[in-house]
């Protein structure tokens, strides 16, 4: 009796461990996926835009890697890289090799003050380092400081980015705008955001040239108007498919002067630009 009492409790013991190392794993991973967040994405797009001014206008691939640990109450900390590969020679007058000719790095910290039920101010404090490692001949590396704030909540998110850069360019750049999201049956979610992008002078030269009017100088002020739509489908519950339109016109009547007034061949006003691509997070 005794040995079939122990044989018994033997095999309730062995059934008993795998379940409850099943159960270990997933509550590890449940749990470290309470403080760590992974993210990903790589898309083709039909153009290379980037603050006010087309970089690109033939397509070009990005990837892109960012990872964070939640310190809640205390915010989050994190970094992220994000490359660049042109898909075309003809689309832009630099010399450079297509392959990773652009790649950024930044670490940064953010933290989210809640206001109200479903109201937060989310602020971002970044420092960035834009290497461009395949232009010919050597272009310097910039760093930037870039802060963001955008006040979360049901309706309309107001948001903004000022970027600063302080070594190996010097300027200052705006982005401000406006965004929404709609999410349709379980998988869908539709974001339109429409936004504004402004600089200081010395941003204006950099990416228009000299102003054609005058003494060659700009006055700060709004650079370019952006509408774009995005349309996010949710594959798996870590896997996502996405879609968008992008349409960039530039506003400033200096900016446009002076890029009528130069051949090269990213020197566009006006341009749609749209992308395809997947996203990971975990």
């Amino acid at each position: 009796m005794k040995t079939n009492g122990m044989t018994i409790l033997a095999a309730v013991v062995a059934a008993a461990l795998p379940s409850y190392a099943e159960d270990g794993n997933t509550n590890l991973v449940q749990e470290t996926r309470k403080w760590i967040n992974v993210g990903a994405y790589a898309d083709i797009e039909t153009a290379y835009w980037a603050r006010g001014a087309i970089v690109d206008k033939r397509p070009y691939s990005a990837q892109f890697a960012d990872l964070s640990f939640n310190l809640d109450p205390f915010g989050r900390v994190g970094g992220y890289a994000w490359s660049v590969s042109s898909l075309s020679k003809s689309g832009q007058s630099a010399t450079r090799r297509n392959a990773y000719n652009e790649v950024d790095y930044a670490v940064y910290y953010g933290y989210g003050l809640k206001l109200a039920e479903e109201w937060t101010l989310d602020t971002t404090v970044a420092k960035k380092w834009v290497t461009l490692p395949g232009y010919r001949p050597h272009a310097s590396t910039i760093s930037e400081w870039n802060v963001s704030q955008a006040l979360k909540n049901p309706y309309v998110t107001p948001y903004y980015l000022l970027r600063r850069a302080y070594n190996g360019q010097h300027w200052c750049y705006w982005e401000v705008g406006l965004t929404r999201s709609w999410k349709f049956l379980e998988d869908l979610t539709f974001t339109a955001t429409v936004f504004g992008e402004l600089g200081d002078s010395r941003h204006f030269a950099a990416q228009y040239g000299a102003n054609p009017r005058g003494s060659g100088r700009y006055s700060d002020g709004l650079m370019a108007l952006n509408l774009m739509l995005r349309l996010d489908y949710a594959v798996t519950e870590n896997v996502g498919l996405f879609a968008f339109v992008h349409q960039f016109d530039v506003v400033s009547s200096d900016a446009r002067d002076a890029l009528d007034r130069d051949t090269s061949p990213q020197s566009r006003k006006d341009l749609t630009i749209g992308g395809i691509g997947i996203t990971l997070n975990f």
